[in-house]
Order: C-alpha cells, then sequence, then structure tokens
C-alpha cells in the first residue's frame, strides 16, 4: 500500500518538476519582467502533459507478467505524481473555497484508496490473473487522475 508520506514526498519533488517549465521559457515583453508564464501558456503545457500522460497509459497496457517489476515501479512513479498534483491543486482550489477544498480532499482520498488497493492486488497477480488486474490498476491511475482535473481544476 502506497504511504501518505511516499505520495507528499513524490508529490513535492514533482511539483518542482511540473511549474519549473510553465515558467521558464516565457518570453518577457519590457512591461512583464519579473512576472510569471500567462495561463494560456500554462494550459497548453498541462495538454502536452495529458497527452504525453494518455500515450504513456497506452505504452503501460502492453507490460507483460515477466514485465510486473517495472509495471509497479510505473505504477509507484505515477501516483507519487498524483500525489504531487493533488498538493498543487489543492492549494489552488483553496484560495477559492473550503466547499471546493472539501470536494477535491473527498474525491482524492476515494481515488487515492482505490489506487492503494489495485496496486496492493498487481504485487499479488498471478500470470493467470495479470491482465485483468493490470487493466484495473490502470483504471484506478485514471480514476485517480480524473478525480484531479475534472471540476476541482477549474473552480
Amino acid at each position: 500500500m502506497l504511504s501518505k508520506t511516499v505520495l507528499m514526498a513524490g508529490t513535492i519533488m514533482m511539483s518542482v518538476a511540473v511549474a519549473a517549465p510553465a515558467y521558464a521559457d516565457a518570453q518577457k515583453s519590457p512591461d512583464q519582467a519579473g512576472s510569471m508564464a500567462t495561463d494560456d501558456a500554462m494550459k497548453s503545457d498541462a495538454e502536452k502533459m495529458g497527452d504525453k500522460a494518455g500515450a504513456e497509459y497506452e505504452q503501460a497496457k502492453e507490460f507483460t507478467y515477466e514485465e510486473k517489476n517495472e509495471f509497479l515501479a510505473w505504477v509507484e512513479e505515477k501516483s507519487n505524481q498524483l500525489g504531487e498534483k493533488y498538493d498543487e491543486v489543492s492549494t489552488r482550489v483553496g484560495n477559492d473555497s473550503e466547499d471546493a477544498v472539501d470536494d477535491l480532499s473527498s474525491a482524492w482520498d476515494s481515488a487515492s484508496e482505490n489506487l492503494s488497493s489495485a496496486y496492493e492486488n498487481t504485487k499479488d497477480a498471478s500470470a493467470e490473473t495479470w491482465d485483468t488486474v493490470k487493466a484495473n490498476t490502470l483504471e484506478a491511475l485514471d480514476n485517480a487522475e480524473q478525480a484531479l482535473s475534472d471540476d476541482h481544476a477549474t473552480e
């Protein structure tokens, strides 16, 4: 089971990796000196990340039972990234309202619990159950990502 500490540590590391590129290459006019990239640039970066994530999920479907350890490592990495995304989105919606934070927290807690359960099932998978367990884990990852990107990211 993925611990909250592991998720939080991964979240912190990914926050830096995700946020920095949105601002690093921003070209500034003289009147923008010292300002951050525009919302449009950040949305574009998010779309590119979404496209990349979609491609990674498609590739993850190809993991074989013999590659179970690699798959587990990939799931753990994705889980850490989602934990970081949760922290980022939680901070953003926290500026809007307490209800938004509560909604996000509830959605994330449920999705995170399902993901942890799927991860544990994947560790125990046999060759016969591999395809089903792998599909369930990928679905749990997708559900966790959706919990962070549906209404919560735009509130």
